[in-house]
């Protein structure tokens, strides 16, 4: 007890010398909030597989490498009204049994068994929902509780049961005591990866923002030591950081912490307290001290500047016990909306809007008694299938309005028609065989940019565009080649380039494509 206040008093103390308003090196310290590009990217992959894959996916990573936070917005970002998620932990629920009891529970059935279980997730799947089985420190489970899961989630792979396993290296051992139902490469694995020297600097800086202060509080040297020993891992970094800041020598600290001084406010006082001074000794005309007054709001707005930490305070107001729950909703709101969607562009509408615009100069020319003649004829002169009544001599006339419309007509082929000049459709993938597999290589919310994409990698053979809906909405998918069966498709993955094998493309049975088609 003595040890836990010494401490507590310690921490209180390089808090005090620094000016930090609270600890911001803490797990979940209120008022934080940081999702680097990186987990985006895996969170997004993670939203494709629980979508298109028939696998379970392995999350791995050393501890502080932020497991729990990708878990968490995997959850708070998935579509409620589709997605059953039910969130275990290996170190609450270890066992089979308890596993089992849990997702029951929560998927609302009275059973206690792999039985019921599935017999919920067939009902779940009728009225098109899924079943996401989350489970974080899965090192910590038992071999036979890891079973479980995998023969779960292989007899309710038809009937959208997905599991989501999240742990570090020690599970590679756990793996090798079970045996999975699936053929071949029967698991998805995603490693997470570091910060790099920027990133961690960005990561600093916010957390150290949100507690009122900047990274001016570390120099270089002590970033690199950062970066270089805590290998870009998170809750490295954190306990690092603290250890930095509460072992820095008292001078060194206090002349670190003078930027963070109210200067402004004490100028403005001393120039108050100059005004002051003059209006007493020249006190005796009323003037003067009116002017004094009227010098006071001056330093007073200089004064209000000193609060650029502010905007924080309204976030750091709620109590520690609700940090999860803000931290959940701080996620929703900023990720819901990154994970599957795209936002459709549409470039042609503009360009048809802007017809009448070269119709319209006739209008403009009557003037002369020659001009609608004139104006009349370099228009169609542009189009050959259009009106060709009027005479052969006069459209040398007006040779500058032809090149408008001509560009115009010209530019929407090149941007829808183009890029699927070599892309199979519909028909091809309802021609092949049901046990066929193609490469999943996108799924996107936006037509065009699926065009684009394969415009990207037209150089690819057999290149497809699969246009389906996916929860009320389009989606469109890219697919490649044509393979006998999975092992080949696998196989071809390691031909592709290596920008698309950076996106874990996979293999996909022609049967499920066809059953995806409108």
């Amino acid at each position: 007890m003595r040890d836990d206040m010494q401490s507590f008093a310690a921490t209180e103390d390089w808090l005090e010398r620094f000016q930090l308003k609270h600890d911001p090196f803490a797990p979940r310290p209120a008022g934080f909030r940081f999702f680097q590009p990186k987990r985006k990217e895996v969170l997004a992959q993670l939203h494709h597989f629980a979508r298109f894959g028939d696998r379970p996916v392995l999350v791995s990573g050393p501890e502080g490498s932020g497991k729990t936070l990708l878990r968490q917005a995997l959850v708070v970002s998935s579509d409620k009204n589709s997605v059953q998620s039910v969130v275990m932990s290996g170190k609450d629920m270890p066992d089979a049994e308890q596993l089992l009891a849990h997702a029951c529970l929560a998927v609302g059935v009275s059973g206690r068994d792999e039985a019921a279980l599935l017999e919920a997730a067939q009902n779940l799947a009728r009225t098109g929902m899924q079943v996401w089985l989350v489970v974080d420190d899965a090192q910590l489970l038992t071999a036979a509780a890891l079973q479980m899961l995998l023969d779960v989630a292989g007899a309710g792979q038809k009937d959208g049961v997905r599991l989501f396993l999240f742990a570090d290296g020690a599970v590679e051992r756990l793996l090798l005591q079970v045996e999975s139902p699936l053929d071949g490469d029967w698991l998805q694995r995603i490693l997470l990866k570091p910060l790099d020297a920027g990133e961690m600097a960005v990561y600093l800086t916010e957390r150290l923002e949100a507690a009122g202060q900047g990274i001016e509080l570390f120099d270089e040297a002590q970033l690199e030591w950062l970066h270089e020993h805590s290998e870009g891992w998170h809750g490295r970094i954190n306990e690092l950081a603290r250890e930095l800041l509460a072992t820095e020598d008292e001078p060194v600290a206090a002349a670190r912490s003078l930027p963070a001084m109210p200067w402004r406010s004490l100028a403005a006082l001393v120039l108050v307290g100059v005004g002051v001074l003059i209006a007493w000794r020249m006190g005796d005309t009323p003037q003067e001290p009116a002017r004094t007054v009227l010098q006071l709001p001056e330093p007073v707005v200089e004064a209000s500047m000193e609060a650029p930490p502010q905007p924080s305070l309204p976030v750091q107001s709620g109590q520690a016990a609700a940090l999860q729950a803000v931290a959940e909703d701080e996620l929703e709101e900023s990720l819901a909306a990154d994970v599957v969607s795209e936002p459709v562009p549409p470039p042609v509408l503009p360009e048809v809007d802007a017809e009448p615009d070269v119709v319209a100069p006739p209008q403009d020319r009557p003037v002369a008694t020659v001009a609608p003649v004139v104006a009349a004829e370099p228009v169609p002169a542009a189009v050959p299938a259009a009106m060709a009544q009027p005479p052969a001599s006069q459209p040398a006339a007006a040779p500058t309005p032809a090149p408008a419309p001509a560009a115009r007509t010209n530019e929407p082929p090149a941007r829808t028609v183009a890029p699927a000049g070599g892309l199979h459709g519909a028909d091809w993938y309802r021609q092949r065989k049901a046990n066929e597999y193609v490469l999943q290589l996108l799924g996107s919310r936006s037509r065009q940019a699926a065009l684009d994409f394969a415009a990207q990698h037209r150089q690819l053979s057999d290149l497809a565009l699969l246009e389906t809906t996916h929860e009320g909405k389009p989606w469109y998918v890219v697919t490649q080649g044509v393979y006998a069966d999975r092992q080949r498709a696998q196989q071809a993955i390691a031909k592709l380039p290596e920008n698309l094998r950076r996106q874990s493309p996979w293999p996909r049975s022609i049967g499920s494509v066809q059953q995806a088609l409108p």
